[in-house]
């Protein structure tokens, strides 16, 4: 599309571009928001060019209506250019500005006798007439108001019978903050109220694009980067006018003597400048350039402007390349198509809005390219992979899993070759904890640790639980040391935490989940509610079939359940109704995550299958297999036996008898792999995150 540097499909562009409105419209960014509009020609802002001819603003209102269309294009159009042009003639000649209403008529309307296209009766009978003073319609003219009033709805009417404008006429719904809650899921660091790098991206965009005046605009409203190229511009083709305006949205006169300096200088040129004029004396264009390496070095000296002048470095097309990646994956699933009349007009309004991902407070960098313009800045610190400026990450893009629900669903994947592979064979990388117990109940199936770190609760396979709980010692707990002590929990009465057990051995498929001092826990039949500090069941719920073989607590008082005929259950206990059943594995569901951040629910299955939802409308965001970096080839034991976020909301680890995964959600992109040269007989792992560092214990018969 236009003066793009890669290819991008023109749906994509045009979601861009609105995003790109949207966050101008927030902003208040007007002059910038008009400009675009008029250069991107994807949508006619009826409301905002009435606002235009109520002002009386002729000029700007013709300019606006150029940008979508030309006089010769359609009659309506011609109509339109003819409307406007009369109406600044007959509000010219009721001020009595008779030399200016005979210069818009000679100018202005001759042109429309010459026309060999037909036009309707109205505008045939006033090209019939010598001067338009004689139309009759001039006698029932009362005052700017009222005409511009019937004026514009003259010209709705117009608009919305032209052609050439009518699918560009309605702007589709957006969330708020959309555009930089869509960068959010591929860049986690991009903070939630620094609006300077989304600036910087837009700024890169449209001058990729050639949309000079929105760039230029958009530098002025936003007083981020002074284009000191573009302001030489001005200097050597003497533009005081135009030099002054630009130099004014960044400093003023009283600001300091530097800004009072290039001011002085700009009025004093413009003013000789006009004497040349009248002498007729020609322009100094040596003198131009001279005089622009004074106002360089005032510049680069003033307070006002020296922080501006740099423009960070970031790989080219870097905004519609974000963008192309996260509408590939969200617009499928989340756009609503809400047609019009002509069921031209699609909504955005299903954005996901992001809150902050805990990452770095910057991802800018320092490093500006040698012209301090954003053009052909490739180059950039490389050390932060999340970066929005910079794309660290080919090795990932490159081996991606391929889509679940695509025809490659078999276990022959392409094999990736980019990635440098872990491998763990040595004991000597692991670390055990041997817990304390003289009880039998029988192999350990399940753990979980409490969201503080300080006790850990074991479910056996004879359905029963056990408690640990280690001392409060949180600088212990922080340093996740495996030595510290640890005792087998058990309440004064006694009791002990029995599940319902299910009818046939092999149907006991155990899963728990904890919620603050309760524990959620299910051996194949009913869902049993324990008390934590007292061991005693508070209820029972959930008679199989289906088995529940997973289930996790999401906001709102939620459950979410998967079961063993693959299907996972929104449900809420309080109001006792079910939001959504989902349906996207082959197999049994085997694990559940939630990010908060995201709002997004993955699903693991016995199918070799992960799986993302969207929270608010229960929608499959997209699926994934498993497969090895190695062979290329999804394991021939297909369970993914564990998953879980990292504290970032984004990182999801994914764990395997063979292999252990970490994907970015809510794309899926596959991140790092490590083979276990010898596969692990275990039957759960507990996993416990700190930073970037997973620590693993390994429960065994």
């Amino acid at each position: 599309m236009h003066g793009s540097k890669m290819c991008i499909d023109k749906d994509t562009y045009t979601h861009l571009i609105t995003l790109i409105m949207k966050f101008l419209e927030e902003e208040n960014f007007k002059e910038s928001l008009q400009a675009l509009e008029q250069e991107s020609k994807i949508f006619f802002n009826v409301h905002r060019f009435g606002e235009i001819v109520m002002n009386g603003e002729w000029e700007k209102a013709e300019k606006y209506l150029s940008a979508f269309t030309k006089l010769d294009d359609s009659n309506h159009s011609k109509k339109m250019f003819f409307e406007l042009r009369k109406h600044k003639y007959c509000e010219a000649l009721c001020r009595h500005e008779r030399t200016e209403a005979d210069s818009i008529f000679r100018k202005d309307l001759k042109v429309f006798s010459v026309s060999q296209n037909r036009i309707d009766c109205e505008l045939a009978e006033l090209l019939a007439l010598k001067d338009l003073r004689e139309n009759e319609q001039l006698s029932g003219y009362t005052n700017a108001t009222s005409s511009r009033a019937k004026l514009i709805d003259s010209l709705k009417l117009l608009v919305k019978e032209n052609r050439i404008l009518q699918d560009k006429l309605i702007f589709p719904c957006v969330n708020n903050s959309a555009l930089s809650s869509l960068i959010k899921l591929i860049c986690p660091s991009f903070e939630k109220e620094t609006k300077e790098e989304l600036i910087y991206l837009i700024h890169q965009f449209l001058n990729e694009e050639e949309f000079k005046e929105t760039l230029h605009k958009l530098e002025q409203e936003t007083r981020v980067f002074f284009d000191i190229n573009y302001f030489r511009e001005y200097i050597t083709s003497g533009e005081w006018d135009n030099a002054e305006k630009y130099l004014s949205a960044f400093t003023n006169m009283n600001d300091n003597t530097y800004s009072a300096k290039m001011f002085s200088q700009i009025q004093r040129q413009k003013y000789l400048e006009a004497v040349d004029r009248q002498q007729k004396l020609p322009s100094d264009f040596a003198e131009r350039a001279h005089l622009f390496d004074d106002f360089k070095v005032l510049v680069e000296r003033n307070p006002m402007l020296q922080d501006k002048l740099k423009f960070p470095s970031m790989d080219k097309s870097r905004l519609l390349s974000l963008i192309k990646q996260i509408m590939d994956w969200w617009v499928p699933y989340c756009i609503n198509v809400m047609p019009n009349a002509n069921n031209e007009t699609i909504s955005l309004k299903d954005f996901p809005t992001v809150s902050n991902l805990r990452y770095a407070s910057s991802i800018l960098t320092d490093k500006p390219n040698q012209e301090g313009r954003p053009l052909d800045a490739s180059s950039g610190d490389d050390s932060n992979d999340s970066s929005c400026f910079n794309d660290n990450n080919q090795s990932r893009e490159s081996t991606s899993l391929p889509d679940a629900d695509s025809a490659v669903c078999a276990k022959s994947l392409e094999k990736s070759v980019n990635l440098k592979l872990q491998l763990i064979n040595e004991p000597s990388e692991c670390r055990t904890l041997l817990l304390p117990d003289n009880s039998f109940g029988g192999r350990v199936v399940r753990l979980i640790y409490s969201h503080s770190g300080d006790f850990l609760v074991a479910l056996t396979q004879t359905a029963t639980h056990k408690l640990w709980k280690w001392q409060s010692n949180k600088q212990s707990l922080e340093e996740e040391n495996v030595n510290m002590e640890s005792q087998l929990y058990q309440p004064s009465s006694k009791l002990v935490m029995t599940n319902d057990i299910a009818a046939d051995p092999k149907d006991s498929i155990s899963c728990f989940a904890l919620r603050g001092s309760h524990l959620f826990s299910a051996s194949g039949g009913k869902i049993s509610i324990f008390s934590l500090e007292t061991f005693q069941t508070l209820a029972t719920f959930a008679n199989p079939p289906p088995i529940a073989t997973y289930f996790i607590l999401l906001p709102q008082d939620l459950f979410a359940f998967g079961f063993d005929d693959s299907s996972i259950l929104v449900h809420c206990p309080c109001t006792k109704k079910t939001k959504a059943k989902l349906k996207g594995h082959q197999n049994r569901i085997t694990c559940l995550a939630y990010s908060l951040s995201l709002n997004v629910l993955v699903s693991s299955g016995a199918d070799a299958q992960l799986c993302v939802w969207d929270a608010v409308g229960w929608k499959k965001l997209c699926s994934k297999f498993l497969h090895s970096f190695q062979t290329g080839l999804v394991p021939e034991t297909t369970i993914v036996n564990h998953i879980q976020f990292h504290p970032d909301q984004i990182h999801l680890l994914s764990i395997h008898e063979g292999q252990i995964d970490v994907y970015e959600a809510p794309t899926l992109n596959h991140t790092s792999q490590v083979l276990l040269i010898s596969h692990i007989m275990f039957v759960q792992i507990v996993v416990k995150f700190h930073s970037f560092k997973f620590f693993y214990v390994a429960v065994g018969a």
